[in-house]
């Protein structure tokens, strides 16, 4: 049996147990930082592979969900795309983030290899998702010294340059733009040589993509940010702190929306934390008149090794997740991380990532939950 037909037997299977469930719906009310107390509830009613309790609570944010996945997605071959996003499609995603990776795009300056994006984008419009383009990392020849392989370019303008042919290359497919990828973690823009100033650098390279983008095209959507759950040390900033810098270096009239990167573990702090940094951007905005652009979740998951999480509490969380961004109308799209397993070791924190799948294509415990969205009345 094929993964649309495994997939789709595990569905119809939990569609059956949740047939008198309520559709997902968004919820009334003041903006909040926890979907309330019913979600718990279900999540400590979940025993084994009963998943009746998550499939009633599952709310979704009024923008939809989808998908971020890592630079395998434009890598991998066109057998395992087509099973990746067959999966996808059993469910009520709307998005997937695609990474531009504009070091492997112009590795040679002027030249431009669109291809893997390219079939990237292609399949996933035929899977009637809308593709949020993620630009990030510098090629060697436009990186500055002393900075690593994540680093921004020396001169903003060369990335404006590629933001704005990536807009004109993909006009009609694409309109829906993230400036980089975490920026506030060294490790993600260059390593030590430029974190002392990344706020600022990182508004520089936002402002020259924002007036490339919006020149080649006046639909197109500017999301700043991706930015990840941390602390102000020498190796990390707090969301809001970075955020706030922006702003300090002019970036108000840059962008359409601030996306943010809500990882948490399953502590209660943590939760607090995280969600105390995201409330926290939100005033932030308001502050800077910003308050009706919207908050995109880009990325945001667990992960389900052997010893941690299991595939269950896995999907009880990122339920939770999906409560929490529904209860908050001023969160845009919420993107799940990731598709799949990466890899083969079950022992491995990063490798266990998929929310729907694993590294071998069996559906995972979200992938029914997710999935029985579709079939209720």
């Amino acid at each position: 049996m094929g993964i649309l037909g495994r997939t789709r037997a595990v569905v119809l299977a939990a569609a059956v147990a949740a047939a008198t469930c309520a559709s997902a719906h968004v919820p009334a009310g003041a903006e909040g930082t926890s979907p309330g107390p019913g979600i718990d509830r279900a999540i400590a009613g979940v025993q084994s592979r009963d998943l009746l309790p998550l499939t009633d609570a599952l709310l979704l944010p009024k923008a939809g969900f989808g998908f971020a996945d890592g630079m395998k997605l434009v890598q991998m071959s066109p057998e395992d795309l087509e099973k990746q996003l067959e999966a996808v499609a059993l469910t009520d995603a709307r998005w997937l983030r695609v990474p531009f990776n504009w070091s492997l795009i112009e590795s040679t300056r002027g030249v431009y290899d669109w291809s893997q994006v390219d079939r990237v984008v292609d399949r996933a419009r035929a899977h009637g998702l809308e593709v949020l383009a993620n630009l990030a990392y510098a090629p060697t020849w436009a990186r500055a010294s002393r900075t690593t392989g994540t680093g921004p370019p020396r001169a903003g303008r060369t990335y404006g340059a590629f933001a704005g042919a990536a807009t004109r290359h993909f006009a009609g497919r694409v309109e829906h733009f993230e400036i980089w990828n975490e920026p506030n973690f060294a490790k993600f823009f260059g390593g030590s040589a430029t974190h002392a100033h990344a706020p600022e650098k990182y508004t520089r390279l936002l402002k020259k993509a924002s007036r490339a983008i919006r020149a080649e095209s006046r639909q197109a959507v500017v999301v700043a940010g991706a930015l990840a759950p941390g602390t102000d040390t020498d190796e990390t900033y707090s969301m809001p702190t970075f955020v706030q810098r922006m702003y300090d270096a002019g970036a108000r009239r840059f962008f359409d929306a601030i996306s943010l990167h809500p990882y948490t573990t399953t502590s209660p702090a943590s939760w607090d934390r995280v969600y105390g940094d995201v409330t926290e951007v939100r005033q932030l905005m308001r502050a800077h008149k910003n308050g009706r652009r919207k908050i995109w979740y880009t990325e945001f998951g667990h992960t389900s090794p052997l010893g941690g999480l299991s595939e269950v509490a896995q999907a009880a969380w990122v339920v939770k997740e999906l409560a929490a961004a529904a209860a908050r109308p001023y969160v845009g799209p919420a993107f799940l991380y990731s598709i799949r397993d990466s890899g083969t070791d079950r022992t491995d924190y990063g490798q266990n990532f998929g929310t729907l799948l694993t590294y071998d294509f069996r559906p995972k415990a979200l992938a029914t939950v997710l999935s029985v969205v579709d079939l209720l009345p």
